[in-house]
């Protein structure tokens, strides 16, 4: 199916340098941890070494398939690597375990022999198949191992390719393997695809347990020497790393198929991600094994109690458990992907063959067996017919569009049939309203869809000519296929007449104040239309006048401007100070306004009305000079106190004899007057003393007692 060579270029170390400690660095008194650093950006893994190295750190491994670098590090520069901006978790390298227990009997019952026999004389030939375990037993009789590659991160050997350094002490990888591929050569037992291309990745050691950054190095070396599948039959806690690495080796072709686990909980990881099928175990007479790890991720169930494989030190053993279920299913995937008949080109569609076809057991629950239990024979065979099915699955717009916009349209055209399509397809999307039937665009997926694939396409619809009202977006395809059913989809879109409106919605104020006060306003704008406004908004405040005849206080209070717009249905608020020092007395109304052009101009503007009220200084009279002056005369004087207004009065009282009379008085400012007094005559001849009375015109007053006097 593609070339044998695949180790090439497989050294020991992937980047000079990775494994060293720095100099003078001593590690006996500190407590290192093995963690896994991933990081944001996608620095290449040599730069991604480096920020890890300076942070005091071991570096074991920097991969290429994700941005992640395992290390042993201290907790403190554990924190300092969690607080760069660059670094997106650091998690514990997490052990992994093999599961190893208890398992069915299989190759026959999952009818692989009359795939390789005489149905379809297909044995898996030239699909590579990955074994993630403790190896294989690179001189086993009854198999015939391509390569391998250690992955257990001892630093000599890390990254090895010599069978010496991934072969198999323990025997679990080699017993899995056998179940996949064990030879039919008339000795010992015979797997479920004798003639597929098996790999040795090692990623568990003697003791059957390995690390996620070890698990992690097992995918990257399947996707960069491109597996078809690979089996895991093991099981280890959540990792985000680890998650990561399944979902771009399954996005990247590799098709994963792992155990649920043997301690009758919930699956286990990694077959409990999405990117992952995950295999519980049946016996013998199709019950479901108690041992079997069961839940909602179950996708397909197959034999696994005692089930006789291959073995270590060239032998064999029968053992049972979910790590025999699992190679079942990889070894059908191999049949399934060397089929000429199906023609599947990849592992989205290999794992929808694998679900369709699989054998309902009716009498499990859909969590212990998912699909059900994998058949080989009706996988490749031809019980199932073929079926060319191309589906319009989905077409995703906006609810309501505005008569103008560019809206963007996405279609989604899935292979819901089990026959890849090879030939380029043409989806056409065409908008119908009750007016008429216009086509937006007609848009191609090159090079078709696997099986079971789905792909996109995004159109862009110009409304400007759409009408208003209800339109259907009917996505179409152009190939003939054997359900005519779905070949197209439609969504409903209102077209929406465009309105472009600002609006003032508020003047908010108190409302009243003093003359004199400072006080603050808060406009609000709203864009009330449904189309954006992007050019800049200004908002004028004004004051209006209050007293007739009087323009002093008709003002602009401010004008402030939204210099991006603002998007339609959303509003701002834009604060102004009015300073009432030459405010007059009285109620004022304070207006804010726009000029920019829309379609409604009756909510261009709104009022406030803030009532101001005159701003009074006690009224009080301290001292009159000259205060002294003869009868029968005229001067001039000056009264001093506070609260002085245009237009205040002078009388004097409480004297004998004629009054002193003030002509001519003149405010000057608040605090002073200017008068001219004229005296009367003195009967009889003897000094008088008056009181100094100042009056406002609002009726205020206040008197300066005996404070002139009137001489002969």
């Amino acid at each position: 199916m593609k070339r044998t060579s695949v180790i090439l270029g497989m050294v020991a170390l992937i980047v000079h340098g990775l494994g060293s400690v720095p100099a003078g660095f001593a590690y006996e008194n500190l407590k290192l941890r093995r963690v896994l650093i991933g990081f944001k950006a996608q620095a290449g893994p040599q730069a991604r070494a480096e920020v890890v190295y300076a942070a005091g750190a071991e570096v074991n491994h920097s991969y290429h398939l994700l941005p992640v670098v395992s290390a042993l590090l201290t907790d403190d520069a554990i924190e300092r690597l969690r607080t760069r901006p660059d670094v997106a978790y650091v998690e514990e390298d997490g052990r992994v375990y093999a599961v190893e227990q208890t398992t069915p009997w299989g190759v026959d019952r999952i009818d692989a022999d009359l795939v390789w026999g005489v149905h379809h004389g297909n044995a898996g030939a030239g699909v590579d198949v990955a074994v993630l375990d403790t190896g294989i037993d690179y001189d086993h009789p009854d198999l015939a191992v391509a390569g391998g590659v250690n992955c257990i991160g001892q630093l000599l050997r890390d990254g090895s390719t010599k069978r010496e350094d991934w072969d198999d002490p323990h025997g679990h990888g080699t017993h899995c393997a056998g179940v996949i591929a064990a030879l039919n050569n008339e000795i010992g037992v015979v797997g479920v695809a004798p003639e597929a291309n098996l790999w040795a990745v090692k990623v568990l050691s003697e003791d059957r347990s390995g690390y996620v950054s070890d698990v992690i190095q097992g995918l990257e070396w399947c996707v960069d020497n491109q597996m078809e599948v690979a089996s895991m039959s093991f099981r280890g806690a959540d990792s985000r790393s680890m998650k990561n690495a399944c979902d771009v080796a399954y996005q990247a072709n590799v098709l994963l198929v792992a155990a649920t686990g043997n301690d009758s909980g919930p699956v286990q990881y990694p077959a409990a991600y999405a990117s992952v099928i995950a295999v519980s175990a049946i016996d013998s007479a199709g019950g479901f094994c108690g041992f079997a790890n069961r839940g909602p991720e179950t996708e397909l169930t197959a034999p696994g109690v005692n089930v006789h494989s291959t073995f270590s030190k060239g032998g064999y053993k029968t053992l049972s458990g979910t790590s025999m279920a699992c190679p079942h299913v990889a070894g059908v995937a191999a049949l399934v992907w060397a089929s000429s008949e199906l023609g599947l080109s990849s592992a989205e569609g290999v794992r929808a063959r694998l679900q369709e076809t699989a054998e309902d057991l009716t009498h499990l629950a859909p969590e212990e067996q998912g699909y059900g239990l994998v058949d080989a024979d009706r996988a490749v065979g031809s019980q199932l017919p073929v079926v060319v099915d191309l589906a319009i699955t989905g077409v995703l717009s906006p609810d309501q569009a505005i008569q103008g916009d560019l809206v963007e349209v996405t279609v989604t055209v899935e292979n819901a049939g089990n026959r890849d399509v090879v030939d380029d397809i043409s989806v056409t999307l065409v908008a119908e309203s009750a007016v008429d039937a216009v086509t937006i665009d007609t848009l191609t997926l090159s090079g078709g869809l696997t099986a079971g694939a789905s792909g996109t396409l995004t159109y862009a619809w110009p409304t400007g000519d759409a009408p208003i009202g209800d339109c259907r977006l009917v996505a179409r395809h152009d190939m003939v296929d054997d359900d005519e059913t779905n070949d197209s989809l439609a969504a409903h879109v209102t077209v929406a007449a465009s309105v472009a409106d600002i609006a003032i919605t508020a003047v908010d104020t108190a409302g009243s104040a003093r003359q004199g006060d400072t006080l603050s306003v808060d406009v609000t704008v709203e864009n009330t239309g449904n189309r954006d406004i992007t050019k800049y908004v200004q908002v004028m405040l004004a004051s209006d006048n209050t007293t007739p005849g009087d323009t002093f206080d008709d003002i602009t209070i401010g004008i402030q401007t939204l210099s991006r717009g603002l998007a339609a249905g959303t509003s701002a608020t834009l604060g102004y100070t009015w300073r009432l020092t030459r405010a007059a007395a009285g109620c004022h109304t304070l207006t804010a306004s726009h000029k920019t052009a829309d379609d409604n101009i009756d909510n261009d503007s709104f009022g406030a009305t803030v009532c101001v009220s005159e701003l009074r200084t006690e009224l009080t009279v301290t001292r009159i000079s000259p205060h002294i002056a003869r009868a029968e005369a005229t001067v001039s004087a000056i009264i001093m106190g506070s609260g002085f207004t245009h237009g205040a009065t002078v009388t004097f009282e409480n004297g004998y004899g004629p009054p002193p009379t003030a002509l001519g008085v003149a405010a000057n400012g608040s605090s002073t007057l200017l008068v001219k007094i004229t005296t009367g005559r003195s009967t009889p001849a003897i000094a008088t003393v008056w009181d100094v009375r100042v009056t406002n015109p609002d009726g205020s007053s206040a008197v300066l007692p005996e404070a002139f006097t009137v001489r002969p």
